[in-house]
C-alpha cells in the first residue's frame, strides 16, 4: 500500500496585534519606521546609574489596564500583558475568527527572550530574604517562560497546540516557523504567533557585563562606527491561517508565508556566529523552500544590529546568496533595539510597508563600512515587488530565515 502525503496548505496572514516602542497598533510602528524615527531612549523602569548603558527602546504609551481587567491584571507579569495586549488586538483586527466557545482548531505559539524574568527573580528575593514565607504565591505561576502563552490561550478559548520558544535573539522567528509547520501540514487551522519582550532590571545588567551594548547608545546597524546593540521591547503577534479556511471566511490577508529555513553556526559563548555560512544557508534553504529565485526578493529584513561581527557575518552571507543581485537590504534595529520579538517585528513591517511599495531606512545607518558591503540606506526606499526574506540571527548561533509576500492579489494562483 503506498501513503500519499497530504497537500501543503498555503499559510497566510489576516490579523496582526502590535505594541511597540512607538505605540499601540500597527499603525503606529508603520508611520515612526517610515518616518525614520528611534524608539531608544532613556531607562525609567529601573535606576541604571550603577551602569554604562542608560537607554533601550522601550515601550510608549501602553496602558496595560485597557486590555487586561484589575482582577486579573495583578496575577500576570510585565511579559503576560503585554502578550494579552498583542492577542486581543490581534483577533479585533483579523475579524471574527474565534467564536463565542473559542476554538479546538487554533493554537498559540510565543517566543520570548524574557519572559518569566520579572517574577522569577522577584519570587526568588522573597523566598532568600524572608525564607518560603516570603516567597509570592501569586507569583509561582509566572516563573515559567510559557505563562504568557498559556494565558493568551486560556483568555480566548485557543485549545490547539500551545507552546514557547526562547531562541534569544531568534525567539519570535523559532516560533512563527513552527506555527507556520503545523498549519502547512494541516494539523491545525489557524495559529497566533510573533513574539513579546520587556526589561528586566537584573537581566539588562548581567547582560552589560558581557560588553555587548552600544557606547554611545546608539545601534547602527552595518555602519562603520557601529559598536554594539541595544535592547529593546516589544510585543507582535500574527495571526497565521491556512489559505482555504481564510478564504471561506473572507477574511483580510496581509500576505503569504512562503518558506522557512533554519539552520546553527559555529560560535563562542553567548557570541554572534564565528562565520558567515549557517546564515547564508538559512537564507538559501528558505529561498528553496519557498520556489522563490533570489532574483525575485525585493528586500532583506536583516539581523543586524550593530554589533561589530555580526553585521559583516550577515554581510558576507548575504553576498553569498544573492551574488551580483543588488537587492535592498535593511534592518530595524536602530529603531526598535534588540529582542526575541524583533523577528516578528520585521515580518509584521514587511507585509506592511512592502504592500505599499516602500522600504524604511536603517535608522542609526550614516557611513557605509567595506565590510558590510550591502545595499543599504538611511533614506526611505521605493522598492518594485513584495517578495522579502526576514532574518534572525541569536547569540549562540542559532539561525532563522522566513520568505513571505506582502499583498494578497496572488493568492488565487
Amino acid at each position: 500500500m503506498v501513503a500519499y502525503a497530504p497537500m501543503r496548505q498555503r499559510v497566510v496572514v489576516t490579523g496582526i496585534g502590535c505594541i511597540s516602542p512607538f505605540g499601540v497598533g500597527h499603525r503606529a510602528l508603520v508611520d515612526a519606521l517610515a518616518a525614520g524615527r528611534s524608539g531608544i531612549r532613556p531607562i525609567t523602569a529601573f535606576d541604571t546609574s550603577s551602569c554604562r548603558s542608560h537607554s533601550a527602546a522601550t515601550l510608549a504609551d501602553f496602558d496595560p489596564a485597557s486590555f487586561i481587567s484589575p482582577l486579573k491584571l495583578r496575577r500576570v507579569d510585565r511579559v503576560g500583558r503585554v502578550a494579552l495586549a498583542c492577542a486581543r488586538l490581534l483577533l479585533d483586527d483579523s475579524s471574527p475568527v474565534v467564536g463565542a466557545g473559542g476554538s479546538d482548531e487554533i493554537g498559540v505559539a510565543l517566543g520570548t527572550l524574557t519572559a518569566g524574568m520579572d517574577s522569577t527573580i522577584e519570587y526568588l528575593q522573597g523566598l532568600t530574604k524572608y525564607g518560603p514565607a516570603g516567597a509570592p504565591a501569586l507569583l509561582f505561576s509566572n516563573t515559567v517562560s510559557n505563562a504568557p502563552a498559556s494565558l493568551c490561550a486560556i483568555e480566548h478559548g485557543l485549545r490547539g497546540p500551545n507552546v514557547t520558544f526562547n531562541q534569544r535573539e531568534a525567539s519570535s522567528l523559532a516560533a512563527i516557523a513552527y506555527a507556520s509547520g503545523l498549519i502547512r501540514d494541516g494539523r491545525v487551522k489557524a495559529m497566533l504567533s510573533g513574539g513579546a519582550d520587556r526589561l528586566e532590571e537584573t537581566f539588562f545588567k548581567v547582560q552589560e557585563r558581557f560588553g555587548p551594548f552600544a557606547r554611545d547608545e546608539t545601534s547602527r546597524p552595518f555602519d562603520l562606527h557601529r559598536g554594539g546593540f541595544v535592547l529593546g521591547e516589544a510585543g507582535v503577534l500574527l495571526l497565521f491561517e491556512a489559505a482555504d479556511a481564510a478564504a471561506a471566511r473572507g477574511a483580510r490577508v496581509y500576505g503569504e508565508l512562503l518558506g522557512v529555513g533554519m539552520t546553527a553556526s559555529r560560535s563562542e559563548l553567548n557570541g554572534w556566529p564565528l562565520e558567515p555560512s549557517g546564515t547564508a544557508r538559512a537564507m538559501q534553504i528558505a529561498l528553496d523552500d519557498a520556489g522563490v529565485p533570489s532574483t525575485d526578493v525585493a528586500a532583506v529584513f536583516a539581523a543586524a544590529n550593530g554589533s561589530t561581527r555580526l553585521d559583516a557575518i550577515e554581510a558576507v552571507a548575504i553576498r553569498t546568496v544573492f551574488g551580483s543581485c543588488v537587492v535592498p537590504v535593511l534592518s530595524l534595529k536602530g529603531a526598535i533595539g534588540e529582542s526575541g520579538a524583533a523577528g516578528a517585528v520585521g515580518l509584521a513591517a514587511g507585509l506592511l510597508m512592502l504592500a505599499n511599495g516602500v522600504l524604511p531606512p536603517t535608522v542609526g545607518f550614516q557611513t557605509a563600512d567595506p565590510d558590510c558591503a550591502v545595499n543599504v540606506s538611511s533614506d526611505l526606499r521605493s522598492v518594485r515587488g513584495r517578495t522579502f526574506v526576514v532574518n534572525a540571527i541569536a547569540s549562540g548561533g542559532t539561525n532563522y530565515s522566513l520568505v513571505a509576500r506582502a499583498g494578497a492579489d496572488d493568492l488565487a494562483a
